[in-house]
């Protein structure tokens, strides 16, 4: 049998493997449903059982203690199932547990052992630029149908990555919904799961029912606090149609989540009990938190949430979490629970409208496009490469991100990659924001590194020998900069 044919037939076997997994957590789900604390424990003490790596284990351990009594865990998950219509419960809540929580560990070994490189979990696809609103600081701009993704393209994107072991695709934008491909790429390609960011106001009752229909897409849409909050940004009366949005999913039965960017103007309203009461009420199975970053049309450090602010945001998010029966994840602040950055295709990449392959879908830099090179060869290539020897360019994981907390990393590798901008004005993170952004990740590095040593001694653990190498070498790279800087002010 030659090496091919091995290997086909072991993604056989891990696909019917992942398809009965799905199967199994679909039935545990239905018959949990107006379930018994005790019953809960025990799915989480079976999750513990069939956990293989230490990041799985380390999950099922956390969802052992959401689950346990006193906690939220078993309200939130009452909640959820009760309201959630079967199909999306079996196409979308089971999918993506096995997906993102459990899956196979021998497809990111042959990937690194015939590749060189890790399975990502997902990826994420901007098909168009286009939006019906005008949101501050969005880099969504004024784009024709012209400059979509082509759908055939982004057709073979999905492909190629269910080809090695990705499950699970977010879909952003612009406004995703603006692209008409788009529910019939979903329907095709309906043994996977898709996240949609959205900012929900093209979801009448129509698109809602299609969604329930399709059953493997959940929405995650856009919503800044209260009216007032939302409105100033994404302009008036958009409070009222998200609502309406909402609204319309849950009625229906579908899974939806809160996507909230964090500013200095919000930090506050986002994490009050208020807007977390809302969110339940509404029918949100969970929420993101997003800092805004320096970048788009009009790029502002000063919308920014100041360390300060950042670190309150983070103690809110997880008071939510330990207090409300809603998941509630934070984009930077929550690195201690994925080892640190994700971007390069450690664990994601961002494909844009133009088929540009950039490491995150807020570092707008590539030198490859998925028009010319496959998926493969995209991960493969020496920019990402690069970044992932660096990741997580530190010991301090609540300081993961290359852009705001690393920004000579940005810097560095745009430079010996020739790296070129993929959107008007992104190369200002190279350029005149740079002292800007030097000086924030110097206030953050001493407000994190406190936290992190009295806080986070087991965040550690997430870090295998390679991560902590590489952050032993990040730290000292770190050191010999400020050195350098404190020997040229003098």
């Amino acid at each position: 049998m030659s090496i091919d044919m091995f290997s086909r037939g072991k993604e056989v076997f891990n696909r019917a493997k992942h398809e009965s997994a799905e199967r199994v957590f679909s039935q545990a789900l239905k018959m949990l449903a107006n379930s018994s604390d005790k019953n809960y424990q025990r799915v989480a003490a079976a999750l513990g059982r069939i956990a293989e790596s230490k990041q799985q284990k380390m999950a099922a351990e956390w969802i052992g203690g959401y689950l346990s009594p006193g906690s939220p865990g078993a309200a939130y998950l009452n909640r959820v199932l009760k309201n959630t219509h079967p199909n999306v419960r079996k196409k979308y809540i089971a999918r993506t547990i096995v997906s993102l929580f459990f899956r196979d560990p021998g497809v990111s070994r042959r990937l690194i052992k015939e590749a060189g490189i890790n399975a990502p979990n997902l990826i994420v696809i901007s098909p168009t630029m286009r939006c019906n609103l005008d949101c501050v600081g969005c880099y969504a701009g004024n784009y024709t149908r012209a400059d979509d993704l082509d759908p055939e393209i982004m057709d073979r994107v999905i492909t190629e990555a269910k080809e090695i072991g990705v499950r699970f695709f977010v879909i952003t934008g612009g406004e995703p919904f603006v692209y008409k491909p788009l529910l019939g790429l979903f329907e095709k390609h309906n043994d996977v799961a898709f996240q949609v960011y959205t900012n929900g106001t093209l979801i009448d009752e129509q698109l809602a029912d299609d969604l329930v229909e399709l059953g493997n897409v959940a929405p995650a849409i856009s919503v800044e606090g209260f009216r007032r909050e939302t409105d100033q940004r994404r302009g008036e009366g958009t409070f009222d149609k998200v609502m309406r949005a909402m609204d319309n999913l849950r009625e229906r039965g579908a899974v939806f989540a809160f996507s909230t960017t964090a500013s200095r103007k919000n930090i506050d309203t986002i994490t009050s009990d208020e807007f977390a009461d809302l969110m339940i009420e509404k029918g949100a199975a969970y929420g993101w938190y997003f800092s805004y970053v320096p970048i788009g049309k009009s790029p502002d450090l000063a919308y920014m949430p100041t360390p300060m602010e950042r670190d309150r945001l983070r103690r809110g998010v997880q008071r939510l979490r330990r207090e409300k029966p809603i998941l509630a994840a934070d984009f930077w602040n929550d690195g201690t629970l994925t080892g640190g950055c994700l971007a390069a295709g450690r664990k994601f990449v961002h494909i844009n409208n133009n088929g540009d392959v950039e490491p995150c879908v807020f570092c707008h830099f590539a030198t490859d496009n998925i028009k010319q090179t496959s998926l493969l060869e995209a991960l493969q290539s020496p920019f990402f490469q690069s970044i992932r020897d660096r990741q997580p360019f530190g010991h301090n994981l609540l300081r993961p991100c290359p852009i705001i907390d690393h920004p000579e990393v940005v810097r560095e590798t745009v430079e010996k990659h020739g790296a070129y901008a993929t959107h008007e004005g992104a190369e200002s993170l190279v350029t005149e924001l740079q002292d800007g952004l030097d000086q924030y990740a110097d206030g953050m590095e001493q407000v994190a590194e406190p936290v992190w040593k009295t806080e986070y001694q087991w965040a550690q653990e997430w870090l295998d020998e390679e991560q902590h190498a590489a952050a032993a070498r990040a730290d000292e790279k770190n050191r010999e900069r400020s050195k350098t800087d404190k020997q040229t002010a003098m």
